[in-house]
């Protein structure tokens, strides 16, 4: 039995639908991303399990308890907003103390619940600062000690480090993740989290499992490793991973005993899995989107077994690694190569694409024609 259930939850502005039907189970403990381009409902979701925003249609069960018209403060529920939303003219010590004091809890429970909140997120020296006298990390571990302390059935955060730089942003992510270990294995709570992000890194190193969604609608619900290795359609494969997925136009056949794809007179070993794609479509030939992420281009600069020329048309060294855009063709590429290849703009080198890494789309209907799952 799913811990937190939404059943057919729409949510429609005046001239607007942000959610559409939208069906998601949440698991108890666990770290749920919702991911998505701006504008795609994932805020608006997350203010609806908050009970900020009231659905048109639909459920929310919490528990199997029907929580769709309970008022947000009886919803065991702590929010972290985008903005922080801390209280300037209180110490640290009061914004964390905020809720509890409102509910009337003692003093000394206060005490206890505040002190060990600002120990789990390190900010126990600050208690007596102000929120002006604080760096963005600082502020956003009140943020997060605030919701601790109120030990609630799920924690919800909008889109927290997106005020944050760059380094911060990193340190942050290591620290969220590490604090919902530390909850999980505490016991007295199993720190359930529903995170919004439109950042792609934030949700493949922070969630256990990632809601991407688009135009309102749940995209694909699957583990950090399947989203990025398995992506369901079109949208998926270029919205997670960056550089994007490379794109190619053709079609795809049976070929003796294995697939290969054409595309500009140029051929493309495909391998088993491809051809019971075609045998599952019941044709031997299809029109199909070849999807291949950079990082699974070999380049080379001798001819290789089934390889396909290609110009050098720039290279960008990332540090660590090399982007090299590169044509075939009328066909842009991207691939990510070792940062020691000696490789120049205007050279001819050799792309292999090795038929493990391929995905081939429908054109049609988008969908990846070598999943077979429903």
């Amino acid at each position: 039995m799913s811990f937190l259930k939404l059943e057919g939850v729409t949510k429609r502005f005046p001239g607007f639908l942000a959610v559409d039907h939208l069906n998601l189970d949440v698991e108890d403990g666990e770290f749920l991303v919702l991911l998505g381009p701006s504008g795609c409902g994932k805020t608006t979701t997350l203010r609806m399990v908050a009970g900020l925003e009231v659905q048109t249609k639909g459920r929310i069960i919490l528990q199997d308890k029907d929580i769709s018209d309970v008022p947000p403060e009886r919803r065991d529920m702590a929010m972290v907003f985008q903005n922080l939303a801390l209280y300037p003219h209180m110490t640290v010590f009061n914004n964390i103390a905020f809720y509890l004091q409102n509910i009337g809890t003692p003093k000394e429970t206060i005490r206890k619940k505040v002190e060990q909140g600002a120990k789990t997120v390190g900010i126990e020296e600050l208690l007596q600062r102000y929120p002006d006298q604080l760096s963005g990390g600082q502020r956003q571990r009140v943020a997060l000690a605030r919701a601790l302390v109120r030990s609630p059935k799920v924690f919800l955060l909008d889109e927290p480090l997106s005020s944050l730089d760059a380094k911060l942003r990193a340190g942050m992510r290591s620290e969220l993740k590490l604090l919902h270990k530390n909850l999980r294995e505490a016991g007295e709570q199993k720190g359930t989290f529903i995170y919004v992000t439109h950042d792609q890194v934030e949700a493949l190193t922070l969630g256990t499992r990632i809601a991407l969604m688009n135009k309102g609608a749940l995209v694909q619900l699957a583990t950090p490793h399947d989203i990025y290795r398995r992506p369901r359609n079109l949208f998926a494969s270029t919205f997670v991973g960056s550089p994007s997925m490379n794109l190619i136009e053709g079609l795809l056949e049976k070929a003796d005993e294995t697939a290969v794809f054409r595309f500009q007179n140029r051929r493309i070993i495909a391998g088993p899995a491809a051809l019971t794609a075609l045998g599952r479509a019941g044709c031997e030939r299809i029109p199909a989107v070849l999807g291949i992420r950079p990082e699974s281009l070999k380049v080379v600069s001798e001819e290789a077994v089934h390889s396909l020329e290609a110009g050098v048309i720039t290279v960008e060294p990332l540090g660590q690694t090399l982007l090299m855009n590169l044509r075939i063709g009328e066909c842009m590429l991207v691939a990510l190569v070792n940062p020691d290849l000696q490789m120049k703009e205007g050279d001819s080198v050799n792309v292999v694409f090795q038929p493990e890494a391929l995905h081939f789309f429908d054109p049609k209907t988008e969908e990846n024609l070598m999943r077979s799952d429903p």
